[in-house]
């Protein structure tokens, strides 16, 4: 996938640093959903690839941890070359 989206013009954390996806926007695949006695805890991975810890309670969705997409992957999208 490839994104039009500066990371710059955004605070930090508010977008994947790999892709300039947005943490809010579609499309990222649910890997796995677990309950927690304050909410969720739910793994997702982004359109690039990167792999996402995020914590969905009362206050709503965080992404607290994140890898790097896998070997060849580039901050252009899966792929592309660049």
């Amino acid at each position: 996938m490839t994104s039009t989206a500066h990371t710059h013009d955004r605070p930090v954390g508010d977008a994947c640093p790999y892709c300039g996806w947005p943490d809010r926007a579609e499309p990222f695949q649910v890997v796995s959903r677990h309950g927690t006695a304050a909410g969720h805890t739910v793994w997702t991975r982004c359109g690039c690839g990167s792999l996402q810890m995020r914590v969905v309670d009362a206050c709503g969705m965080n992404v607290v941890s994140r890898s790097r997409p896998a070997a060849g992957v580039t901050s252009g999208g899966v792929g592309c070359g660049v």
